[in-house]
């Protein structure tokens, strides 16, 4: 009896520690067919090669496409499987100074940490004509959360927000590591 209510506790504790679950941006639910939201002949004129991939994956700009924008992001993408699978849903937007980028990109990271009463780990890193400063977290399905500003010298700086799942993860890992 002491175990079974042991497992019960413990159950609700991480139920409880990791609060809402998020597994949609936009709209639009990672795992989800992208049939569900724009047509077949939609995906098969529009969809391209993932360049961070070795095979099987594939981007689909969808900014004309989306349905629920954000005031955050002017740009919209998703990476499919081969089977049109949605992998990741990815959010971007340019800004002419980094301050500017930084104020939003901490208003979001705040913003989804009390959504999803989930804390997010800060980070930041050198970039080869810049730096790159990112909030992240995963969800308990082991999704990947990521919202930064990546300063370039040679590019504006931009804001990113994408949700992906491991399997893309590991597959953008293995493309950089073949390359080594």
């Amino acid at each position: 009896m002491k175990k079974l209510l042991l497992l019960l506790f413990l159950i609700l504790v991480s139920l409880n520690s990791n609060g809402k679950e998020f597994n949609t941006l936009f709209g639009i639910t990672l795992n989800d067919n992208a049939e569900k939201y724009v047509s077949s002949n939609y995906i098969n004129s529009n969809k391209s090669k993932n360049n961070e991939t070795l095979d099987g994956y594939f981007n689909l700009y969808l900014t004309d496409k989306i349905k629920v924008k954000s005031p955050y992001f002017s740009e919209y993408w998703l990476t499919l499987d081969m089977n049109n699978n949605i992998r990741s849903i990815q959010g971007e937007q340019e800004y002419a100074k980094l301050n500017r980028c930084q104020e939003f990109l901490k208003t979001l990271s705040s913003s989804l940490e009390e959504k999803y009463e989930n804390d997010f780990v800060y980070w930041e890193t050198p970039t080869l004509n810049g730096k790159k400063y990112v909030y992240d977290s995963y969800n308990s399905s082991h999704d990947y959360l990521s919202i930064q500003c990546n300063e370039d010298d040679n590019f504006p700086t931009i804001m990113l927000i994408y949700l992906e799942t491991m399997d893309l993860v590991e597959a953008r890992e293995e493309f950089y590591q073949a390359g080594l």
